[in-house]
């Protein structure tokens, strides 16, 4: 642009020197130097600031398609660079185990449910043996009672021949004491019974609870056989076939799907030139993929970190020596004001040169919008 100008005035001055308005003497053949000069240090050197620029690229992002389930891949719906909905099918895995799986805890489920009246009507059987233990524990002791006193009597009386046998008080007692230890046994069962049969959470019954939580994990995986897009857009790279085996594995991606919403318009600026940039501010781009067109833009947001601030997490010091290469460029995202019409059509991954216009130095604009503009209809003449 410093050439373009100083071309210009050259051929001002040739005219005012052919119309002899100005002597050609040494001074005006040595100005076109100091009017290059001039330019560099009143606009060129100001407009790095006050209108930055810098290369764009129009970021896409792609979901990694990974399937929850592990099996066999029956069916793949989904056709390449074809657009579909969100929840459309993908493709489609063998729901055979899942099926079983789901079938085994409805099963199970159904026992458990009917096992809960079973419980109940134990813990009553053992509460009813509980109530006869004590009674024959309470007979037996009566009746050991009753043999014990009759001879302590007779003894007190002074007879010589005693009511009972001391056999028969004997085994009296060890009735009595049989009968202790077996309401003991039901007065353990009974309780074993009532923690079974309250044994809930919420309300419901824990083995039940447990076996709805199986199930509804096993209807989960069920579904998840049918893998479906996770929203509007379209897959790109389809090598998936029916008969192939996909796993759940983080560490492998088995389709790349790409949403029709999710794109950022970045321009690169170099660190000295970001000091004035704020968000909501006017821009320009310029597309390679439209030589020729100015898109109207605005600054939608200042990223405040790149990709010389981040430190991966392992055990080794990070390097200073990498400090002394050049500085790393931060990203400014933009958001075009209109023709949202052609911004749909723009492909991912497209790039161009962008302008943002700050408060700085606002005189300085007028140069960078004929950059910009040289830049656009260069598009037809040097392809990128």
């Amino acid at each position: 642009m410093i050439v373009f100008l100083t071309l210009c005035y050259c051929a001002l001055l040739a005219g005012l020197v052919k119309f002899k308005i100005i002597p050609f003497n040494t001074f005006w053949k040595l100005s076109p130097v100091l009017w290059m000069v001039v330019l560099f240090v009143v606009l060129f050197i100001p407009m790095q600031w006050g209108a930055p620029s810098g290369p764009i690229r129009l970021y896409q992002n792609v979901v990694e398609i990974v399937p929850n389930v592990t099996g066999e891949v029956t069916e793949v719906p989904a056709e390449p660079l074809v657009p579909i909905a969100a929840g459309a099918e993908l493709f489609k895995i063998d729901p055979t185990p899942f099926q079983a799986a789901v079938d085994q805890s409805r099963a199970a489920l159904a026992e458990a449910r009917q096992a809960v009246p079973q419980l109940g009507a134990a813990l009553e059987a053992a509460q009813a043996a509980v109530a006869e233990a004590e009674a024959l524990r309470d007979r037996s002791k009566d009746e050991f009672e009753r043999f014990q006193t009759a001879n302590e009597s007779a003894r007190s009386a002074g007879n010589r021949s005693l009511a009972f046998s001391e056999s028969d008080v004997e085994q009296r007692r060890l009735t009595y004491v049989a009968s202790e230890a077996t309401l003991s046994r039901a007065l353990a069962t009974a309780e074993q019974a009532r923690l079974a049969y309250t044994s809930n959470i919420d309300g419901v019954n824990t083995t039940v609870a447990r076996l709805e939580a199986e199930l509804r994990r096993a209807e989960f995986d069920l579904e998840q056989t049918i893998v479906r897009a996770p929203s509007d857009g379209f897959v790109v790279s389809l090598t998936l076939q029916a008969g192939q085996r996909v796993a759940n594995l983080p560490l492998r991606s088995w389709m790349a799907f790409v949403p029709f919403e999710q794109r950022r318009l970045v321009v690169a600026v170099p660190q000295s030139r970001l000091r004035y940039v704020r968000q909501g501010q006017q821009a320009e781009v310029t597309f390679a993929h439209f030589p020729g067109q100015i898109f109207d833009a605005v600054v939608d947001e200042v990223i405040p970190i790149n990709a010389a601030a981040q430190v991966p997490p392992n055990g080794v010091l990070p390097s200073l020596a990498q400090l002394s290469g050049p500085n790393e460029l931060m990203g400014v995202v933009l958001k075009l004001a209109d023709r949202a019409e052609i911004y749909a059509e723009i492909p991912a991954g497209a790039g161009g040169t962008a302008a943002i216009y700050t408060t700085s130095v606002q005189p300085t604009h007028i140069i960078r919008k004929v950059m910009i503009r040289m830049d656009a209809w260069l598009n037809y003449i040097v392809p990128n």
